[in-house]
């Protein structure tokens, strides 16, 4: 009967004897008419449940993924979630204006030293013009316009989003 079903001989005693799957006649003998009506049926119902256990995975997968896609834009909408090009903005806006307060310091520093009767002076003057620069730089968060951003990260350990 294995071979008539296509089976080896362990599955087939495996069918007959622990899962009940084929019967066997009062004979002990199999009837290859109705062995292969109840070895098809079992087929069929396993081929099912796999198939119905891919699709449902597949639905799951593709429902989170969605979930994520809603998530990621509320996120964006109620501004949690700062946007690659918001920081790429950001940060040359700061690195201009940081350039624009080094250009200006520039001649105010050369001026400070050339008109220094010593090289202490020269360089006291260059001190007090550097710490003029710093707090200029250091004031440049105050007019709003800076903000902290941090890395947060997510479930995996990955750090790819940035959150104000």
């Amino acid at each position: 009967m294995a071979n008539f079903l296509g089976i080896k001989r362990v599955r087939l005693k495996w069918a007959t004897l622990q899962q009940g799957i084929v019967e066997r006649d009062a004979d002990g003998l199999y009837r290859p008419e109705i062995a292969t009506a109840q070895w098809l049926r079992y087929e069929r119902q396993n081929t099912k449940t796999s198939r119905r256990s891919e699709l449902e995975q597949e639905r799951v997968r593709l429902t989170r993924a969605k979930a994520d896609a809603a998530e990621r834009r509320l996120a964006q909408l109620d501004r949690s979630l700062v946007s690659t090009y918001d920081i790429v903005d950001l940060v040359k806006m700061v690195c201009l204006r940081i350039r624009n307060r080094l250009l200006t310091a520039t001649p105010r520093l050369a001026r400070a030293c050339y008109q220094s009767p010593s090289a202490r002076e020269a360089t006291l003057a260059a001190r007090r013009e550097v710490d003029v620069l710093l707090a200029e730089l250091a004031a440049l968060d105050e007019d709003g316009t800076g903000r902290e951003l941090k890395v947060v990260e997510d479930a995996n350990g990955e750090s790819n989003q940035l959150y104000q």
